[in-house]
């Protein structure tokens, strides 16, 4: 299947109009980006700050069964890792569910979001951010201590067209794979996530709970020990997950 890319200067949300696309019958893996987005949307309601010409925002068309798409956010994560790791060498941990962090900064996000496909299946646009080239006095004040770019890591530029192309692979290759998910990816998965064994903050409206994160489900859900000893399996939709030491614990 020949893949179709919408490249646009700026855009409200990449996610926003890959939606309008497929509801106006664009074909699975579609690819929309964007060199600025003017509302970018993080989890959770919030802003993702996406200046123009320093960052690699896209989005992609899955299609997906309603039983396959609570693995999709993970997955992406090992996607754009592996994206980032051919382009660049780097190799980021994985903030669960989906943030991908570097010496203890978050370098990407994604936002996964979901509408009716046909016979029962569901459209999912993945929505992906990666801070490539923004240098510490270009995040908002409130971000400049937990975000940082690829460049500010690596301490030297980094190839935007490599990166981009090797996005747009990892995508492709994800999309192949998704109905039956490799054990490979799933392995790597759990090799990179930061909070595996590690102390977290569970975050809710009502407050927050310490707990252990123990391990990864099926469809990668968190499964955490509280200190009371009860077990819960958390939700990429429900929580936020916090280290107790900050952003993420530094390697």
């Amino acid at each position: 299947m020949e893949r179709r890319v919408y490249r646009y200067e700026t855009v409200g949300s990449t996610n926003t109009e890959l939606m309008a696309l497929a509801r106006q019958g664009a074909a699975e893996g579609t690819v929309v980006l964007a060199r600025q987005q003017t509302a970018g949307r993080g989890r959770r309601g919030r802003s993702f700050q996406s200046p123009a010409g320093l960052g690699l925002y896209g989005s992609v068309l899955l299609r997906s069964s309603p039983e396959d798409a609570p693995r999709i956010p993970a997955l992406a994560a090992t996607a754009v890792r592996r994206a980032i790791r051919r382009s660049c060498g780097l190799s980021c941990g994985i903030k669960w569910p989906n943030d991908l962090v570097l010496s203890g900064r978050k370098v990407c996000g994604i936002l996964a979001e979901a509408l009716p496909g046909p016979e029962g299946s569901l459209w999912v646009v993945v929505g992906i951010g990666i801070n490539v080239c923004q240098r510490r006095e270009d995040f908002l004040p409130e971000l400049r201590e937990t975000a940082a770019s690829l460049s500010m890591i690596a301490g030297a530029e980094m190839d935007r067209t490599a990166l981009e192309t090797a996005f747009l692979e990892e995508l492709e290759s994800l999309r192949r794979e998704l109905p039956q998910e490799t054990a490979e990816r799933r392995q790597e998965y759990s090799a990179a996530c930061l909070n595996l064994g590690r102390r977290v903050r569970v975050l809710r409206p009502d407050g927050e709970r310490s707990a252990l994160a123990v391990s990864l489900t099926p469809d990668y859900g968190l499964a955490v020990r509280y200190d009371d000893g009860t077990e819960e399996v958390l939700r990429s939709g429900e929580v936020s997950v916090r280290s107790l030491y900050g952003y993420t614990d530094k390697e």
